[in-house]
């Protein structure tokens, strides 16, 4: 079976901005978890509310899912080369949580 884990780092605007580590990686596994326990991911037309996506897309400019890959790990070499990559938070998605502020 597939498992994620999601942690609240901040609440805005009746939303929680959560990170999410995965144990597995199946298709959709965030989506599909988050939708699963009653908070889908902003702006996902496919397991999301229409109502809530729409509402976003107004007062936030949420144009996109609001899913943001901030650090990848994995390994090389049977595991002897680990890597570790990050990324900053995309500048439209970081506008949508200043605007939900």
């Amino acid at each position: 079976p597939s498992t994620s884990h999601f942690r609240v780092l901040e609440r805005r605007g009746g939303h929680s901005y959560c990170e999410v580590r995965i144990e597995t990686g199946r298709t959709h596994q965030i989506r599909v978890h988050a939708q699963h326990i009653g908070h889908p991911v902003a702006g996902d037309d496919k397991y999301g509310d229409p109502a809530v996506n729409k509402r976003l897309r107004e007062q936030a400019g949420l144009k996109r899912l609001f899913l943001h890959a901030a650090s990848l790990e994995f390994a090389l070499d049977g595991g002897k080369v680990p890597y570790v990559l990050n990324a900053p938070l995309a500048e439209d998605l970081a506008a949508a949580l200043d605007r939900l502020a």
